[in-house]
């Protein structure tokens, strides 16, 4: 039996100066977009993360399937904590910056052979992020079934050391052993997170699990919009009514 919610959300409790708040990047801070490099950040955004960071005592981490250098192109570079591409890169509260090992090779293998798949998909676009591939199909929905059968014939050879991750219209190819509550988990036994209560946010499949890591340490998990089920215990409807929320956090922490 499915154990992932689908029972009405909880409301959400006050604001706390113990939490340690950990974010989702697209879909959550920003609105996804047709292609990934056409996201608007909103006016005020990093400012507003900057005050977060303040009012948390730094305990604010952005956890993104975006690499890091593409998050500080988009935001500037803030004194955050930040995991990219899953947690297989992350920079911890002093910024100190530490990266996983993969199977390069392999991994340049499975990106010919989704380049070649893009290739006879015309409104298909592949997005290589360093560590991880991802097969975007948004603009070519005809095309679902196609890629989940390439990427699935890619796994019988590569399967032992990669998986295929899930998303809204895509679907990314990344090494195993790295997933956000991985990086929700390591955080929390750093400073300034260690000891604090976990509030994830996130909206996508990718965000599962850094929301199970929350609820197994007593935290709050909250989803925005309405994708079900989830193991989110809370949700937020949408992008900006995330922003008036965190806003709001803000000035009664300050």
């Amino acid at each position: 039996m499915d154990d992932k919610t689908t029972h009405p959300m909880a409301e959400l409790p006050a604001p706390s100066s113990d939490w340690a708040l950990f974010l989702d990047f697209d879909g959550t801070l920003v609105e996804i977009a047709d292609q990934p490099d056409g996201v608007q950040v909103a006016p005020g955004l990093p400012e507003l993360l900057t005050r977060l960071h303040g009012a948390l005592g730094g305990a604010v981490a952005l956890v993104s399937g975006r690499g890091l250098d593409d998050i500080d192109r988009l935001l500037g570079r803030l004194p955050l904590a930040a995991a990219g591409q899953h947690g297989l890169e992350r920079r911890d509260a002093e910024g100190r910056r530490a990266t996983a090992s993969i199977d390069r090779p392999a991994l340049a293998e499975i990106t010919r052979g989704l380049e070649e798949f893009v290739a006879a998909h015309p409104g298909t676009r592949l997005e290589p992020k360093g560590m991880t591939v991802a097969l975007h199909f948004r603009n070519a929905p005809e095309a679902e079934a196609d890629a989940r059968a390439a990427t699935s014939a890619l796994m019988e050879r590569f399967g032992d050391g990669f998986h295929v991750q899930e998303g809204k219209m895509v679907l990314e190819v990344k090494p195993k052993g790295s997933t956000k509550g991985t990086v929700v988990e390591q955080l929390l036994g750093e400073p300034p997170f260690a000891g604090r209560t976990p509030v994830f946010i996130g909206d996508d499949v990718t965000d599962e699990d850094g929301f199970r890591v929350a609820n197994a340490h007593g935290g709050l998990s909250i989803q925005i919009g309405t994708r079900l089920p989830t193991d989110a215990r809370a949700r937020i409807p949408s992008v900006p009514d995330l922003h008036r929320w965190l806003a709001d956090m803000a000035d009664r922490l300050r």
